[in-house]
């Protein structure tokens, strides 16, 4: 890695192409933040991805007034997949929500799908915000890909046009479910292979329910899928957002990236 790439502590996700020597318009935001948070000059080096490009080099050539230009230099890392899972889960308290987001997508999250319940206890989500969330920490746990975020349905509405190839890993709090471990573990015995690895392996959803826990309906509804697998996340009752995080490292650790060496740059 050269002097300049190790010297780029700021990583942006830029919406346009990225080529040698082209220039990237920043948003007003982006421009306020690197000139007036971060105080950054034109000539500082910055990293900068799209989610299909790679990861470039490139260096600060305009800020000012809530306008700013980066010059991409050269390309630090190619762009690769980056599969990862669904999270199917309930709307939460501002502060708490804002903690699942940004959490799930350090932790490999491939879509994020808000669901209304009948136990929910809010039907309201701001898109743009949870977008703008996303974006902030896939910069900052430098993915290459910026997970999608879909318009908010009705849970039942979502499992009754899910695609059958899904694998619905919902977290059981009645505790009918086996431990989720346990559940992903059989997969890789069967065959299934890893998540990662084996590009033949289904699609999977983890589905956390909301804080006042599934319906007896929407259970009910669930477990009738035949895609529908219940799982347990242990002996105590979680947050929502708690539930989220430890059904993803667990995940990750079965059949997901973790056995992923980190990233070396050249």
């Amino acid at each position: 890695m050269t002097a300049d790439a190790t010297r780029a502590r700021q990583r942006l996700f830029v919406r346009d192409p990225i080529t040698p020597d082209c220039e990237i318009e920043l948003a007003p935001e982006q421009s306020h933040y690197l000139e007036h948070v971060m105080r950054l000059k034109p000539g500082t080096p910055v990293k900068i991805f799209n989610g299909l490009d790679g990861e470039w080099l490139g260096s600060i050539t305009e800020l000012r007034k809530k306008k700013g230009r980066i010059t991409a230099e050269r390309q630090l890392r190619k762009q690769g997949n980056e599969v990862g899972p669904t999270l199917v889960f309930a709307p939460i308290k501002k502060q708490r929500l804002d903690f699942l987001i940004e959490k799930s997508v350090e932790l490999g999250v491939e879509r994020l799908q808000p669901v209304i319940t009948q136990h929910g206890i809010t039907d309201k989500v701001r898109l743009d915000r949870l977008q703008s969330q996303v974006i902030e920490a896939a910069e900052q746990c430098e993915r290459l890909t910026v997970p999608e975020v879909f318009e908010p349905v009705r849970l039942l509405d979502w499992v009754a046009n899910c695609d059958p190839n899904h694998h619905l890993l919902f977290c059981d709090e009645t505790g009918s479910g086996s431990p989720i471990g346990e559940v992903l573990s059989q997969l890789l015995a069967k065959g299934a292979g890893s998540f990662i690895d084996n590009t033949n392996v289904v699609n999977h959803a983890i589905v956390i329910g909301p804080e006042g826990g599934f319906s007896a309906d929407e259970l009910e509804h669930i477990r009738k899928q035949p895609f529908a697998t219940p799982v347990s996340l242990g002996p105590r009752i979680l947050r929502a957002e708690t539930a989220a995080i430890a059904a993803l490292t667990v995940f990750q650790d079965r059949i997901g990236d973790w056995s992923h060496r980190p990233v070396t740059r050249d």
